[in-house]
C-alpha cells in the first residue's frame, strides 16, 4: 500500500535555507563592535576588541621600505605586533593572522621568533603618515621593513604580511 506524500512544511523549507546562513554567522567569529579594526581572540575564548584610537595610543614604530605589493617605497607606521600580543595575553604559542577576506597564516610565535622581534613587523595604520582603507589593503596590514632586513625577504615572511588584517586567533594546540 502507497502512502500519499505528505505535504512539505513551510517552516522546514525556510529552516533548510536558514541553515547555512546560520552556521556561516557562527564559524565567522565574534560580533565585533562597528568601530572595531582588530579582534585578539584567545584560546579560552576571551575576545579583545582594537579600534584605531586604541592602536594608535600604543607605542608606534615607522619605516620606509618598499615591497612587493607597493612597487615603490612607502612609510609604514603602527604599533608593533609583539606588543598587540602581549597586550592581549598572547606572548607563546600558534597564532592564526585572518584577513578579511578569509586569508589565513599560523605563526609559531617561538619557533618563527627571528622573524618576531621587538621592532618589527608592525600592524601598520598609517601609509605616508594617513590611514588607509580596504581598497587600499587596509586598515591594517602586517609589515616588515624589507629594504633595512634583506633577511625578511623570503616566502614564509611574506606570507605573514597579511593586508586587511581583521583577526588574531590564538590555536588551541
Amino acid at each position: 500500500m502507497r502512502h500519499a506524500p505528505q505535504p512539505r512544511s513551510r517552516l522546514s523549507g525556510l529552516a533548510r535555507l536558514a541553515a547555512p546562513l546560520l552556521l556561516a554567522t557562527v564559524c565567522a567569529g565574534p560580533v565585533l563592535a562597528e568601530d572595531t579594526l582588530l579582534a585578539i581572540e584567545t584560546a579560552d575564548g576571551t575576545v579583545t576588541e582594537f579600534d584605531r584610537d586604541t592602536l594608535e595610543a600604543m607605542t608606534s614604530r615607522d619605516f620606509s621600505t618598499e615591497t612587493q605589493w607597493t612597487w615603490e617605497e612607502k612609510k609604514f607606521s603602527g604599533p608593533v605586533l609583539r606588543e598587540v600580543l602581549a597586550s592581549a595575553g598572547l606572548e607563546h604559542g600558534v597564532i592564526a593572522l585572518v584577513a578579511d577576506d578569509g586569508y589565513e597564516m599560523k605563526i609559531d610565535l617561538d619557533a618563527d621568533a627571528e622573524y618576531l622581534t621587538a621592532d618589527y613587523p608592525i600592524i601598520a595604520t598609517r601609509i605616508d603618515d594617513a590611514p588607509f582603507e580596504v581598497t587600499e589593503s587596509g586598515p591594517l596590514w602586517v609589515m616588515f621593513p624589507y629594504d633595512s632586513h634583506p633577511e625578511l625577504n623570503v616566502e614564509k615572511v611574506y606570507s605573514m604580511s597579511i593586508w586587511q588584517l581583521k583577526r588574531i586567533v590564538e590555536s588551541a594546540e
